[in-house]
């Protein structure tokens, strides 16, 4: 799993979860993942960091595929909140926080986008 920060375009910042452990039969509309699921585990961890952090986000339903996860942060938010709290998931995940463009194979962000 690898988790990266970015801002693209066409959003506002993204927290995204790339290289799930999905299963092969996995679909946003019957998701299909377990409690041990790396899935699962990015999903409760983001939730909890930014309850506590009293932060919006929400899950972006139209960017979920098999592998991949993205929560996109409220506009209102300030930059050193989101990236706060991106570093406080991947910390827990144990994972480094990258600060890059998400796979362009895995999410289209733009109707333009190749």
């Amino acid at each position: 799993m690898k988790i990266k920060l970015f801002k693209p375009s066409t959003y506002d910042w993204l927290l995204i979860a790339e290289d799930l452990d999905d299963p092969a039969a996995w679909n946003r509309f019957v998701p299909c993942h377990t409690a041990d699921s790396q899935r699962w585990k990015f999903e409760c961890v983001v939730k909890q960091y930014s309850a506590s952090d009293c932060l919006k986000l929400k899950q972006c339903k139209e960017l979920l595929t098999r592998g991949l996860s993205v929560y996109e942060y409220d506009w209102n938010a300030e930059e050193e909140e989101i990236l706060s709290h991106a570093m406080e998931v991947a910390a827990d995940l144990e994972l480094e926080l990258l600060m890059e463009a998400p796979n362009p194979k895995l999410i289209r962000l733009s109707p333009n986008a190749a």
